[in-house]
Formats: C-alpha cells, sequence, structure tokens
C-alpha cells in the first residue's frame, strides 16, 4: 500500500515538473500568436467619404417676382435640352400688342411722306434686323458657354463646332437682312428715313425689353439631364436667391470627395483611384482623379474642431447611373503605386523613443529588434531595413 502511494506522488511530481518546464522553457512558439515576414504588394493611398454628382449642373433661383403659373416637371424627371420647366404668370402679351399697334400707326403715319415706298416692308425688315442681332447675342453666350465646357472635357468637340456653325448661320442672315433693308430705303428721303428709324428704333426697343422679360417669366433646360431637387409648386412665389430647381447631367457623374489639405498636396491629376465600400458591396476598381479644386475652405468637424479641407474630383465611368445623387462612397486614391515589399502585420510593430521595434523568434527565444518601416497598406506595413523573408514576428501573448 505504501509503495503504490509512493508510485503515485513519484508520477504526479515528474508530470507537474513537465508542465512547469513546457510553461516556462519549453517551445516558446506555443505560447505567442506570430505572422512571418512576407514578400507583397504594397502602395501608398489616402482614404475618405466622397459623394457622387455631376460635373454638369444647372440650378435655378426665385426672383420673388410672380406666382409659378405652370410646373411641367416632377422629381426625378428626365428632361431634355431646351424643354419648358416653369414659367410665371405676367400681363406681358398685352404690353407688347400695345407696341406693334404702335409700329402699326407708324408705319401710316409715313406711308405718304415715303412717295409710294413700301414702308410695311421697311418695317419688317428693320424688325427682322434686330430679331437677328437678339438671336447673336444668344448664339454667342451659348457658343462661349460650350467652349468652356468644351476645354474642361464636358463637351465633345462636334457640339462646340455645331455653335459656332449656328452663330456663322446667324451672322450670315443678318448680312443678308440688312441688305435688303438697305435696298428697301433707297427711295426715302434722308430726313424722312432717319426721323423714321428714330422712332422705330425706339419701338423696337421696347418690344425687345418685352420679349426679354417675358423668357425671364419662363425657364428652359439647357441641358439634358434629371430633376434633382424641386422646392416650388403652382401658385407659389419664390423667394428672391432661393433655389427652386435643381438638373444634373447623369453622363457627367463624378465623386466629389472633401480630403483634409495634407493629403489632397499629394493627389495629382490623372492618379488611379478606387470605391471599395463594404457596407453598400460597391467595389469599382481603374478610376482617376479628374482634378484638384484649387480652392481650400475651412469646415467643423463632428467633435467641433475646425478643419482645413480641399475637394477633388473623380471621374465615374458610364455603368454607374444607377448611383444614385448624393450617396457616399468609401473612396480611396493611390499616391504611390504598388512595388515588391516585405511586409508585417502593423500589430507586430511598436515605438520606443521615436524607433520602431518588433520581437521575433530566435532561437526559440523572444528577441527583440528594432526596424525601419514603410509605406502601410490596409492592415500591413513595409519593412525596409531589420527583417528578412521568412523569420517570425510574435504578435500577442497568445493565453490559451
Amino acid at each position: 500500500m505504501k509503495m503504490k502511494l509512493v508510485v503515485a506522488l513519484v508520477v504526479f511530481t515528474a508530470v507537474a515538473a513537465g508542465i512547469f518546464y513546457f510553461l516556462t522553457t519549453g517551445n516558446i512558439g506555443t505560447r505567442y500568436n506570430t505572422a512571418q515576414v512576407e514578400k507583397g504588394e504594397v502602395g501608398k493611398f489616402v482614404q475618405e467619404t466622397g459623394r457622387v454628382s455631376s460635373k454638369n449642373i444647372r440650378k435655378f433661383y426665385g426672383s420673388s417676382a410672380n406666382k409659378v403659373e405652370s410646373l411641367n416637371v416632377q422629381l426625378g424627371d428626365h428632361v431634355n435640352s431646351g424643354q419648358l420647366l416653369i414659367s410665371y404668370e405676367d400681363n406681358l402679351d398685352i404690353e407688347i400688342q400695345k407696341v406693334r399697334k404702335q409700329i402699326e400707326a407708324l408705319e401710316a403715319t409715313y406711308s405718304d411722306a415715303a412717295s409710294g415706298t413700301d414702308i410695311e416692308r421697311i418695317n419688317s425688315a428693320k424688325i427682322e434686323i434686330a430679331r437677328i442681332n437678339g438671336n447673336i447675342e444668344l448664339a454667342t453666350k451659348n457658343k462661349d458657354r460650350i467652349e468652356e465646357l468644351y476645354n474642361n472635357g464636358a463637351v465633345s468637340l462636334v457640339e462646340l463646332e455645331q455653335a459656332q456653325n449656328n452663330l456663322a448661320q446667324l451672322q450670315s442672315s443678318l448680312a443678308v437682312a440688312q441688305n435688303n433693308y438697305n435696298q428697301l430705303i433707297k427711295g426715302v428721303s434722308g430726313s424722312t428715313r432717319k426721323r423714321y428709324e428714330a422712332e422705330i428704333d425706339v419701338l423696337l426697343l421696347t418690344l425687345e425689353s418685352l420679349e426679354k422679360s417675358r423668357e425671364n417669366s419662363m425657364i428652359y433646360s439647357d441641358i439634358d439631364g434629371i430633376v434633382t431637387e424641386l422646392n416650388t409648386f403652382i401658385g407659389d412665389v419664390p423667394m428672391a436667391g432661393s433655389m427652386i430647381l435643381e438638373i444634373q447631367d447623369p453622363s457627367a457623374k463624378v465623386v466629389l470627395i472633401d480630403f483634409m489639405v495634407e493629403d489632397a498636396l499629394l493627389i495629382k491629376p490623372d492618379m488611379r483611384a478606387l470605391i471599395i465600400d463594404q457596407n453598400l458591396g460597391i467595389d469599382i476598381d481603374n478610376l482617376k482623379v479628374g482634378r484638384v479644386y484649387p480652392k481650400a475652405f475651412i469646415t467643423m468637424s463632428e467633435l467641433g474642431v475646425e478643419e482645413n479641407r480641399q475637394t477633388v474630383e473623380i471621374e465615374l465611368p458610364g455603368n454607374t447611373e444607377d448611383l444614385p445623387y448624393g450617396v457616399e462612397l468609401e473612396t480611396r486614391i493611390i499616391v504611390d503605386e504598388s512595388e515588391e515589399a516585405l511586409l508585417i502585420p502593423k500589430e507586430a510593430v511598436y515605438s520606443r523613443n521615436g524607433n520602431s521595434y518588433v520581437e521575433i523568434l530566435q532561437d526559440g527565444e523572444s528577441v527583440e529588434r528594432e526596424i525601419v518601416t514603410g509605406i502601410e497598406d490596409g492592415n500591413s506595413i513595409e519593412i525596409m531595413e531589420g527583417l528578412a523573408e521568412g523569420e517570425s514576428v510574435i504578435l500577442n501573448y497568445r493565453e490559451d
């Protein structure tokens, strides 16, 4: 009986000693989570939340002058260039008729003085010249606007050439109308013609002013797009300066990201960009930076801290038309392209006195080693000096 007890104590002591040795001087690798130094690709990037917008946006504002008489669009409607969107109440038709009657009276007054000259044809020619001049003014503004869009890459060369051709045709029509007018007034005396021209010019200026006022009472779209905001209704008198309508061009979609200025300074046009938004399940590669806005601005963070930020624009491909305007997406811009490097998990690195260190397994022992780190990429960090491929770095103590 005593012999059995002694044997049991010896066995228990041996097992306890073995466990103690295993936990203290045995294989240290079993006490730590480790990771190997491996080769991989690493690139430096900046990341921020962006929002979907368009490079081509039209906003229309109220004037507090008249009531909305008709509203021809709804939120989400697709509209075409030249389509009437909103019209306001006005009494301009009566004023325009009055001026036209005055023109008719002027024709009758000078019909006898002109000795048989066709005053009505002269008057029509004069009105035609005024009409063409008005169209030339509009065509010039349209050509300048399209030229600016073309220089920014927003429209094609075909659209610019069409605008230039429209202006050239109107200028040619003006020359023909002017020549026709000159032929008609040959039979009129100089004094009669000057007096007639002065009086008719006053009436034509009044008529032109009324026509422009009527144009201002109607809002037309000058792009093909989608109504993304609508803040008025029939009978409404929109407050001056308040935005009542917004149209965005879906063929010119972009993502706008407000980066901290220190990050924005690293970004240049044509740099590669990605959208990686796990929450929305969106992964779009091979994008590029369109432009970096030249003006920075101050904004307040959620914590009430002032931040200096700068907007960066990323172009979106045509197959992203289903992305809603205003949706927020996690966006990444590659500021240093990928290259092969030695990588370890970032959690293995710690700092002391401004230097970086890791602990490695060397001959079964934990050994501290100073390292030089490089680019951080996701959960990994580049090792430039201090480690070799295949070495094991300690991540943390494993309780189990």
